[in-house]
């Protein structure tokens, strides 16, 4: 079986979600693929994703095309592979357009990757969540969406000395601090977050937030804003944190969240969409449309900020492995390979 993926990230690029999901896909495959007969290639973007449509996406021969984000989908208008399988990470800028006012190309990609994905031999979903978006916003039937969960790499996200971890970041060892990691987009609510480190901080001083993420920051009084963060140093950064807080309302899975976890970080997050995938039975999940949802958070942190290493964390962190993420994708390349 030859199999060629289309990757969204550039070679050189720095590691964010979609990447890390690429990596690990083609090095677990190039693993377990030997034993399977698996002959796996990548193409990885060289220029702006539109001219990548036309100059750097090839299926030269063969059997299977896995274009491994949403946005690649519509090479299909331009060349279909034998057999054409598409990741759909999320579908978030068709529920906040206001994420594509300002690029024309975003604008473009998802003008045309909608009819795109109707034209895919087969759709991998990384949650069920995704699947039922899917079939809900697009009308795809959903006997092509095959759900494979994301993961995390334990050998790279583990518990560290939080001592030490807090040194790195020149957080004080007497503070406790509530890592939130995310853009500013709209459904991220830092609305949500500025209130909530507000009540924090009127009940304890010693309690301040750090934001990382996209180099964008919040304002206001308890607020550490440490911008960009290395793939490196993100262990050292969850780490360094005393409660995860995650307010989304919505997710396509929520990467951020398994990381935490598998570093032994208490973790507090919003009950929506993907994110209850990813919390299964570990709990400390708040209603985001609950009236008193503030104060639900707040509880929520009060309660674990203290408690240090959390177990519970670790344990259902070990529900997603990268193995099972290859192994799932695999089960899909054979299957449409059967069938065609």
């Amino acid at each position: 079986m030859k199999v060629i993926q289309w990757n969204i990230s550039k070679k050189n690029q720095p590691m964010y979600g979609a990447k890390r999901y690429e990596d690990e896909l083609y090095r677990y495959i190039n693993e377990i693929g030997k034993d399977k007969d698996i002959e796996i290639a990548r193409i990885q973007r060289t220029s702006n994703t539109v001219v990548s449509w036309f100059l750097d996406y090839k299926s030269s021969t063969s059997d299977i095309v896995h274009a491994t984000y949403q946005t690649i989908a519509p090479v299909v208008y331009i060349r279909k592979p034998k057999i054409f399988i598409v990741t759909v990470l999320d579908l978030i800028p068709l529920l906040y357009p206001s994420m594509l006012k300002r690029d024309l190309s975003m604008r473009l990609q998802w003008m045309l990757t909608p009819g795109a994905l109707k034209k895919a031999d087969g759709i991998i979903a990384i949650s069920e969540f995704t699947k039922k978006e899917i079939v809900r916003l697009l009308e795809i039937e959903e006997s092509k969406i095959i759900t494979v969960h994301l993961a995390v790499d334990r050998t790279q996200y583990y518990p560290m000395s939080k001592r030490e971890c807090k040194q790195k970041f020149g957080l004080a060892e007497s503070e406790k601090h509530i890592l939130v990691l995310a853009s500013n987009n709209e459904n991220k609510r830092m609305d949500l977050v500025q209130n909530v480190i507000s009540n924090i901080r009127g009940k304890r001083k010693d309690i301040k937030l750090v934001k990382a993420g996209y180099a964008e920051k919040l304002s206001g009084e308890g607020i550490i804003n440490v911008g960009w963060i290395s793939e490196d140093d993100m262990p050292v950064l969850y780490n360094s944190a005393d409660v995860f807080l995650n307010t989304s309302e919505y997710e396509g899975f929520c990467l951020p969240i398994l990381e935490a976890m598998s570093c032994g970080v208490p973790v507090v997050a919003s009950n929506k969409a993907s994110i209850p995938e990813v919390m299964g039975t570990y709990g400390n999940m708040v209603d985001l449309d609950a009236s008193d949802v503030v104060e639900r958070f707040v509880d929520k942190i009060l309660s674990c900020i203290d408690i240090g290493f959390d177990e519970r964390a670790i344990e259902q962190s070990k529900n997603f492995s990268w193995e099972s993420t290859v192994r799932g994708t695999i089960r899909v390349y054979e299957e449409l390979l059967r069938v065609s």
